[in-house]
């Protein structure tokens, strides 16, 4: 039988909740704060473009999500070690895009593109590396549940992707944030199945006891 120590820390439940109400509000408190910034057209890594107005506060929330991340990963302990690698290799991703911002030319980025690539794919796909077979964990961890979540975030983030790299799709703001913040709240879905899991531990134990 697993131990609830073995499922989870108490950091990753406060650093799965806050990670999406930071850079969800985060993103969209920046969007407002800038007329003329159309959230439909313009993607979120422009809110952080050199010399743009709302670069420094945008900044500071791709870090703070990536570091959230990191903190979810390390103590988010029943989800295998696979999806973990995967995870935060995801978060240093994210904290990529907050290293190497877009110029203020408009031009591109390759370590932006490289990053965000990377942030986007790998938090789509560390559920399904971080499987667990055995019944006693949550169903959400489990191969069903594992990857019917990466599924659902990799439906969005290709479909980012594609848009991306499209020349006529004037709808990219909207597709990233679709996929963008699909990504910061599954960890928070995850994280809760397994803290409802570990709750139930002790009374599982001591019903098997009991038996």
């Amino acid at each position: 039988m697993i131990t609830p120590r073995e499922l989870l820390g108490r950091p990753a439940i406060v650093s799965a909740y806050l990670v999406p109400i930071l850079f969800i509000g985060g993103t969209t408190i920046a969007a407002l704060a800038w007329p003329g910034y159309d959230p439909i057209r313009q993607t979120i890594s422009e809110l952080a473009t050199v010399g743009a107005p709302t670069a420094a506060f945008t900044t500071a929330i791709f870090v703070l999500t990536g570091l959230g991340h990191l903190v979810t990963v390390s103590f988010a302990r029943g989800i295998g070690w696979a999806g973990r690698i995967a995870y935060l290799v995801g978060a240093l991703g994210s904290l990529g895009v907050a290293a190497f911002p877009l110029p203020a030319d408009g031009g591109h980025s390759i370590e932006h593109t490289i990053s965000a690539t990377v942030g986007f794919v790998l938090l789509a796909a560390w559920p399904v590396l971080g499987m667990r077979r055995r019944r006693d964990y949550p169903w959400l961890i489990r191969p069903l549940g594992a990857l019917l979540g990466t599924v659902l975030m990799a439906i969005f983030c290709f479909w980012f992707l594609i848009v991306w790299t499209s020349t006529t799709v004037t709808d990219i703001g909207l597709v990233e944030r679709l996929a963008a913040d699909t990504e910061s709240i599954w960890p928070a879905v995850v994280v809760t199945a397994l803290w409802i899991r570990a709750r139930r531990l002790p009374a599982v134990e001591t019903a098997s006891t009991a038996d």
